[in-house]
């Protein structure tokens, strides 16, 4: 069975869709570190990078900072899983236009980096690293919101995270699944307590 994120965050019940979108939220970010640890993905995770424009004593911290693991380049890398936010416009990347509501300084360094990777000093966990571009990371997408966005914005590649469960379901890395049963049983025992 394919994990599809429509199907799960788009059920028709609003109430639902709110409470597991931001539910999932909670740990979104972990199953890129997990996906990334698995030796079959085509990225590793170096840590969080800190982005510096010229000149600029604080930086900002985005999420990731990807190395590919064939070719070696590294990439500053940002998530966005808006999954029912504006009633599920942003579920699925279909074009690039989906990026404008983003506004925040950080994320428009983070845009600007991706075609002027030499204009920013990057640090990750202390030492500062040379990064080659960046990569969007989406809740889920389509082949054209994902070339269209590459074109617009110069991204080396887009990635999903619907893409990423689906691997490691098939995949089955045992942290992976430890991690599942882990968060499974919190949650029941949140619930159970409550009856």
């Amino acid at each position: 069975m394919t994990i599809d994120f429509d199907k799960i965050f788009h059920s028709g019940e609003a109430a639902k869709d709110k409470f597991l979108s931001r539910l999932f939220g909670l740990f979104s970010e972990e199953v890129v570190r997990y996906w990334c640890s698995c030796l079959q993905a085509p990225y590793e995770d170096l840590g969080r990078p800190t982005v510096y424009a010229p000149g600029e004593a604080r930086g900002h911290t985005l999420d990731f900072t990807l190395r590919h693991r064939k070719t070696g380049k590294i990439f500053v890398a940002e998530m966005k899983c808006e999954l029912e936010f504006q009633n599920y416009r942003y579920l699925r990347l279909t074009g690039a236009w989906q990026l404008e509501h983003h506004r925040n300084t950080a994320f428009l360094k983070f845009l600007h980096l991706a075609k002027h990777p030499e204009s920013y000093k990057v640090k990750v966990r202390g030492h500062e690293v040379h990064v080659d571009g960046a990569v969007l990371i989406w809740g889920s997408i389509t082949p054209e919101g994902q070339r269209t966005v590459i074109e617009k914005y110069g991204f080396a590649d887009v990635l999903s995270v619907e893409m990423m469960l689906n691997d490691l379901r098939i995949w089955r890395p045992a942290v992976w699944s430890k991690r599942v049963t882990q968060l499974r049983q919190w949650s029941n025992e949140l619930f159970d307590s409550f009856m």
